[in-house]
């Protein structure tokens, strides 16, 4: 049995949605596999939260085969109070 696996990370830049293969070793965690592969120069964001089909996970998370990571970018404006702002501009 081999102690490496693939593993595909998904992600957006402009509004594209992309993937991105790493061949990882067992028992790596989410904080390892961001230093290992400089994840934070590739997606060119420095704020970001990692999931595993589709819930969030801590950096201590050990990544398994064939899990879909997933990086989030962080929220910087409340969904519900913008919502609430644009009805009150188009009142």
């Amino acid at each position: 049995m081999t102690d490496t696996f693939d593993i595909k990370l998904f992600y957006t830049t402009h509004n594209n949605l992309k993937s991105k293969t790493f061949k990882i070793e067992k028992n790596t965690s989410i904080q390892d596999f961001i230093i290992m592969f400089d994840i934070q120069g590739i997606v060119k964001m420095k704020d970001f939260d990692i999931g595993v089909f589709g819930k969030i996970k801590n950096s201590d998370y050990i990544i398994k085969p064939n899990d879909r990571l997933e990086l989030y970018r962080k929220i910087i404006a409340d969904p519900k109070i913008r919502r609430k702002n644009i009805a009150k501009s188009n009142s």
